[in-house]
C-alpha cells in the first residue's frame, strides 16, 4: 500500500513539473517564470522527497531529505533574487 502511495506521488510530483514546464515557455515576464521556477518546483520537489521516504523509511533518508528540501527552501529565493537583478542590469545597459 506504501508503494501505490508513493508512486502516486511520484507521477504528480511529475505533473506538476510538467506543468511548470509548460508556464516557463507560456509566460511572457521574467518574473512570472521566476515564480514558477521557485513556488512550483519546490512543491514538486516536496512531494517527490515524501516519496522517497515512505519507500525507504529510515532516520539517514530522513534527515538528508530534510536536509536537501531546507537547502532548496533557502537557496531558491536566493538564486531568483540574482536572476532578477542581473535582468535589471541588463536592462539598464541594453537602454542605453
Amino acid at each position: 500500500m506504501i508503494e501505490i502511495v508513493a508512486g502516486i506521488l511520484i507521477l504528480l510530483s511529475a505533473l506538476i513539473i510538467l506543468i511548470a514546464s509548460i508556464g516557463i515557455v507560456s509566460f511572457n515576464s521574467l518574473f512570472s517564470r521566476m515564480h514558477v521556477v521557485t513556488k512550483v518546483s519546490s512543491f514538486a520537489f516536496l512531494l517527490l522527497l515524501i516519496a522517497v521516504n515512505l519507500i525507504y523509511f529510515t532516520w539517514e533518508v530522513l534527515l538528508i531529505s530534510f536536509l536537501i528540501f531546507h537547502v532548496l527552501i533557502f537557496l531558491s529565493p536566493i538564486s531568483a533574487h540574482m536572476v532578477a537583478k542581473v535582468s535589471n542590469l541588463y536592462q539598464k545597459e541594453e537602454d542605453k
